[in-house]
């Protein structure tokens, strides 16, 4: 069945108790309705089956607006799957991947995409029609090994955690990316209840031109989501960001890089280097005429971090 808003309230708990049982830890207070619920998305894509008195399986999928050469595509990220494990091995996980996609494509989703890890991978690619765009490595910074006095901090370099500033004049390359505007930022980052983001950026007369938001993970920083207007401003941000990591006693700098994208050569001169993980981005077309050909041409999009639910 499709969970629609109206129905939301009433599954949240039995949701809930699904990951619970499936993953074996609770999930975080507040997670799922800020995911599914408390954004600036009308639509919800979410199948259910029940089994019994509370829920066998659950699979949704999140709307995303994409953006290519200018012009917007509805898309969809492939979001948790959830199965109890008294009905696992049943075949729920691809019928209610059909359901879902069926209502997707209904409400104009021309794809879905999105990241399988290594034991789902195999069932969205052999089971659910899913086509593999790249395996996308890790670069990453031993900060331990840098000569830190090649690096520095600038004034211009400004935070804006709460994303209150200008976001309406960012950078944009043609490739295809999510759309990235202020209300989806403020949502993604400043909104998380689960994640604390430090948003960097450079901003003149309180517009910003170029960002980069990052994320503790222990002692290390990810580079969640890296926009630069053009190289030396990509620089100034990222030589402010090793050297404070660095002064903090931070471990390692973490971030995703297309090398077929100028931040990936840049990020090479400052010493990161492809390492794992190795992360699957795979999709599926779900309305073959609404999306161009070449969109499954990793050289095509500009992908973060920030894109996953993982980071």
């Amino acid at each position: 069945m499709i969970l629609d808003r109206a129905g939301w309230p009433a599954a949240r708990e039995q949701l809930e108790a699904l990951f619970l049982t499936s993953f074996g830890r609770a999930i975080a207070p507040g997670y799922l309705d800020w995911r599914y619920c408390d954004n600036d998305q009308e639509r919800q894509l979410f199948a259910l089956e029940r089994g019994g008195a509370g829920l066998a399986a659950s699979y949704s999928a999140f709307p995303v607006e994409l953006e290519w050469n200018g012009k917007r595509y509805s898309s969809a990220m492939s979001m948790t799957t959830m199965t109890h494990p008294a009905w696992r091995g049943k075949g729920l996980f691809p019928k209610l991947a059909g359901e879902l996609y069926a209502e997707a494509a209904r409400q104009g989703v021309a794809a879905i995409w999105g990241f399988p890890n290594n034991s789902s991978h195999p069932a969205f690619v052999g089971k659910l029609g899913w086509s593999d765009i790249y395996e996308i490595p890790t670069m990453a910074l031993a900060l331990g090994a840098i000569d830190a006095q090649q690096f520095a901090l600038d004034g211009a370099v400004a935070r804006d955690d709460q994303f209150s500033l200008d976001y309406t004049d960012l950078p944009s390359d043609g490739l295809i990316r999510v759309r990235r505007t202020p209300a989806y930022l403020r949502w993604r980052y400043a909104r998380n209840p689960v994640n604390d983001y430090q948003t960097y950026v450079l901003a003149p007369n309180g517009i910003v031109s170029s960002f980069v938001v990052t994320k503790k993970y222990g002692d290390g920083v990810d580079l969640v989501d890296i926009q630069g207007r053009d190289p030396r401003e990509t620089a100034l941000l990222l030589s402010h960001i090793v050297k404070s990591s660095h002064a903090a006693g931070m471990r390692q700098l973490s971030c995703w890089a297309p090398a077929h994208h100028a931040v990936h050569l840049l990020l090479a001169r400052l010493g990161f280097e492809n390492t794992a993980p190795v992360t699957y981005f795979g999709a599926r077309r779900l309305i073959a005429a609404a999306l161009p050909d070449g969109w499954s041409d990793y050289k095509n999009w500009y992908v973060q971090m920030g894109d996953s639910d993982v980071f």
